[in-house]
């Protein structure tokens, strides 16, 4: 897929654009840009998402905003899900311009768009003064259709990001599987740690998360591991490891069945169940029989 963070240029070839900040790319974010690709091939367009750049900052009014996937993780998904091209400029670009000058030169000049696709809580231009009802009411004297679609419920409540992050923040990970289509994880490079678990013969290996990455609860998951084209199963400690008195926040995987060198390679990690919150052991040799025993339970888990 092609990814760009550039604005100014005029894309190549008429397009159906799928218009939202899409983290996470929830179900509902799934049910607009799916509409998008399907509209794209009934019609002969390209297949275009327009979102933004992971936000550095927490947006006005919004301090406990977090996020759910880094740039890289959400190109991922939506390329799977069959977008061919990503436009993603950063918020400062955009927070200035009117809705009718973003329709005028993002949708119509740059996107080239012949028709939109947006969910009905969809807010664009300064002040993000416009809605979709706007939207549709300049597209249409300039032949560009807009489609609207209602939220995507989940037991009952509209799937939104706000509701995943509480999940997460929780340990609620089945929950907010459900609702993102997939599991959430992380995807970083692997650091060098203390080296503790491969001296008590349980290797692991340690990442941190992206700026202001939405934070699960502190504790131990079963997780599944993705290194290049395989997978594994995994237990994660998910805290700042009290018992070794790490220097801060830490995401550290004892990968089953595995061995190798991870330094510097980029590992996912997603997180699929909740196990037990962390704690601080007597000893470093408690601490060792205590992930002995969380391997044991993985392992129970995945026969099931």
């Amino acid at each position: 897929m092609q990814r760009s963070s550039e604005l100014w240029g005029r894309c190549a070839g008429d397009g159906a654009v799928a218009l939202g900040f899409f983290d996470g790319v929830h179900l509902g974010h799934r049910a607009v840009v799916c509409r998008m690709v399907r509209e794209a091939g009934t019609r002969g367009l390209v297949p275009r998402v327009f979102t933004y750049a992971a936000l550095g900052q927490a947006p006005q009014g919004k301090a406990d905003y977090t996020l759910l996937q880094t740039d890289e993780q959400k190109e991922a998904v939506l390329e799977a899900l069959g977008v061919r091209e990503m436009i993603c400029p950063a918020f400062a670009q955009m927070r200035d311009l009117s809705p009718e000058e973003f329709v005028t030169k993002i949708l119509l000049q740059n996107l080239r768009a012949k028709v939109i696709v947006c969910g009905f809580n969809y807010r664009f231009g300064k002040a993000a003064a416009g809605d979709a009802s706007l939207l549709r009411k300049l597209c249409a004297p300039l032949g560009v259709e807009v489609i609207t679609l209602e939220p995507v419920l989940w037991q009952g409540e509209a799937v939104s990001s706000t509701r995943i992050r509480q999940c997460v923040r929780e340990g609620r990970m089945e929950e907010a599987a459900a609702m993102l289509g997939g599991a959430y994880g992380i995807l970083r490079p692997v650091q060098h740690g203390k080296r503790l678990g491969r001296l008590l013969d349980s290797p692991t290996i340690n990442q941190t998360f992206p700026p202001r990455f939405t934070i699960p609860r502190f504790g131990v998951y079963q997780s599944r591991v993705i290194i290049g084209d395989r997978q594994y199963h995994g237990v994660t400690n998910v805290g700042v490891k009290p018992t070794v008195d790490s220097p801060g926040l830490n995401c550290e995987t004892y990968i089953l069945d595995f061995s190798g060198d991870l330094y510097g390679r980029m590992v996912e990690v997603r997180l699929l169940r909740f196990l037990r919150d962390e704690e601080k052991f007597e000893t470093v040799e408690a601490m060792a029989e205590q992930i002995r025993r969380d391997v044991r339970a993985v392992r129970d888990l995945t026969r099931q």
